[in-house]
């Protein structure tokens, strides 16, 4: 069992939250908490003073320069941490062992053994840990788990991680239905938005497996922890990973019209994969391909869960199933079912309907802070999700099938 768990948050309305990192993400984030009743930014921290200075101002909070100065000085009850991946382990930590409940940008860290420090840590002093995946919320999703849960797929033994409808959220914090999991066009800052940053490996900790595939391996854990017929007993377990990854961007660069792309190439120091497939195998038997992108010249499948007595396609949404020896391929409501679940949720779910903010996990997260919801294994998830991404790394490496023995070979205790 991870960090975040159902237990008593001890945390009061509004909780009181420090968001680590003021830019891009720093920026969303907190314009999303703007728009969530209970929660409010009481302080922010980042290196760049003047950057950080500024966010706290605009949302009426304290600033501070570390982590460190905030976590000592502020009341808090939650921190947000909105940097890059590589630095999310330490901060997390830290914050845990001070006190506070932890949520987490994606991907959950820059490997595996940093990822499982968190949710140690998280279980080491009971607060709770919480990572960012919005395809968890998304309509589709929902349903899809409900169908898993009321055994209608049967015994899953097959997860397709590819692409899934989900949400991205502006500035403002309003949500845009969005493809992820694969693009055939959108290299990060290459193609024009988004920061070096994002296309090195010394900052971001890998390219398109961290960044699209840590959202469709979640889902399809999420949705796969049905297999064994048990849907609490967690997401399945890994046992083996082949896969291999793929950079294609310099090249597409260099035989671009627009000498641009090269020379975005060159100034970023782009050395990170763009293209990555791959096959899991778990202990129970069950098995999960992944294909993800940032440029490739095809578009690509849709995710899909498997069973013995039926299927779901995400993207668009279908039902596979028999009926009266008849093979059925059957569309959904998926409008009518949100607006029916969210509803039967009450005056907040309501709520939560009208003002839009209903697949945010920001909103959840709150929810579940207060006591006002059960939340989702964001933290196991993720923390499988990262053995998953090493998997395919030292796999793509070593050039073979890894197991799970030395895809956690660098865990710490």
């Amino acid at each position: 069992m991870g960090a975040e768990s159902t237990t008593d948050a001890n945390v009061t309305e509004p909780v009181r939250i420090g968001l680590v990192g003021a830019g891009n993400r720093g920026r969303n984030h907190a314009a999303r908490y703007d728009r969530i009743p209970g929660a409010e930014i009481s302080a922010v921290a980042d290196v760049d003073e003047p950057k950080a200075r500024a966010l706290a101002d605009e949302y009426g909070a304290e600033s501070y320069p570390t982590h460190a100065e905030m976590l000592e000085s502020a009341d808090l009850d939650a921190v947000n941490v909105c940097v890059h991946a590589t630095l999310h382990a330490d901060i997390a930590v830290d914050a845990l062992e001070a006190g506070a409940h932890v949520f987490c940008e994606k991907p959950m860290a820059g490997s595996y053994a940093d990822a499982r420090r968190m949710v140690d840590a998280g279980d080491r002093t009971g607060n709770r840990l919480g990572v960012q995946n919005q395809l968890l919320y998304t309509t589709e999703t929902r349903a899809a788990k409900a169908l898993a849960d009321a055994g209608e797929l049967g015994q899953i033994y097959h997860g397709i991680a590819a692409r899934s409808p989900g949400f991205s959220f502006s500035g403002d914090g309003n949500p845009e239905e969005v493809r992820l999991g694969a693009r055939r066009r959108g290299t990060p800052y290459i193609d024009g938005y988004g920061a070096p940053a994002f296309v090195r490996e010394d900052s971001a900790g890998g390219g398109v497996v961290l960044d699209l595939g840590s959202y469709t391996i979640g889902q399809l854990l999420y949705l796969m922890d049905s297999a064994d017929g048990d849907s609490s007993a967690g997401p399945p377990t890994v046992e083996r990973v082949r896969g291999q990854t793929f950079q294609t961007a310099p090249e597409r660069a260099a035989e671009a019209e627009n000498p641009e792309y090269a020379d975005r190439i060159e100034e970023s120091g782009y050395d990170v994969e763009d293209v990555a497939t791959a096959f899991v195998t778990f202990d129970d038997g069950s098995v999960l391909s992944v294909k993800t992108s940032w440029s490739r010249y095809l578009d690509d499948e849709s995710s899909a869960v498997v069973g013995t007595a039926g299927g779901v396609r995400l993207d668009p949404f279908e039902f596979f199933s028999t009926a009266g020896d008849v093979e059925m391929r059957a569309s959904a409501d998926l409008e009518e079912y949100l607006f029916r679940q969210q509803y039967l949720d009450g005056e907040r779910g309501r709520q939560a309907f009208k003002a839009g903010i209903w697949a945010d996990p920001l909103y959840h997260w709150v929810e579940g802070l207060l006591g006002r919801a059960n939340p989702l294994p964001t933290a196991d998830l993720a923390l499988e999700s990262m053995a998953v991404i090493e998997g395919i790394y030292r796999s793509a490496e070593l050039g073979r099938e890894v197991a799970r023995e030395e895809i956690t070979s660098d865990e710490t205790e």
